[in-house]
């Protein structure tokens, strides 16, 4: 969580972290779910939300388990956005795209609500009825953490790159 942030602090003024859970051990503002339990499709709404409130196009939208993500990576995104609702990487195609890597702006907004309304909770489909626009990227960055051998993998990158 705190390597998302930093890297989005690189790329923005401002970052908050939104989680349906507080942070116990953050510095960084915390926006909650504003629908607990339905997973990242909430947090993007609840990113767009907050984007709204203060009166931003859009949000970016980072999963913390993607700790290979950099500022270069996030900047190719925002800048594929151009005018289309919404921008994502691509690492193999137009249809293979890491959702929870995007811009989306504020428009999106009544398609995200629906989707959550109805119970459709894949991020993926989100980024299909907003028309979204595509960047293709390597795939090297888009590792998802979720075990302890993705975590030794992205340890093992993340060390190499210090060097």
């Amino acid at each position: 969580m705190e390597r998302a942030a930093e890297t989005l602090g690189r790329v923005f003024d401002d970052v908050v972290i939104v989680s349906s859970r507080e942070p116990t051990t953050t510095a960084w503002p915390h926006v909650p779910d504003r629908r607990t339990g339905l997973g990242p499709l909430a947090g993007v709404e609840a990113a767009l939300l907050c984007a709204r409130e203060r009166g931003y196009d859009g949000a970016f939208v980072l999963a913390c388990d993607m700790p290979l993500v950099d500022e270069t990576t996030v900047r190719a995104v925002v800048a594929a956005l151009g005018v289309a609702p919404a921008a994502a990487p691509s690492t193999r195609g137009e249809t293979d795209i890491e959702p929870l890597c995007a811009a989306y702006r504020v428009d999106c907004l009544p398609v995200v609500t629906r989707a959550l309304d109805r119970g459709r909770l894949a991020a993926r489909e989100l980024f299909g009825a907003t028309l979204g626009r595509t960047v293709a990227l390597p795939e090297a960055p888009f590792l998802n953490v979720n075990t302890p051998e993705d975590h030794a993998r992205a340890s093992a990158v993340l060390e190499r790159e210090s060097r």
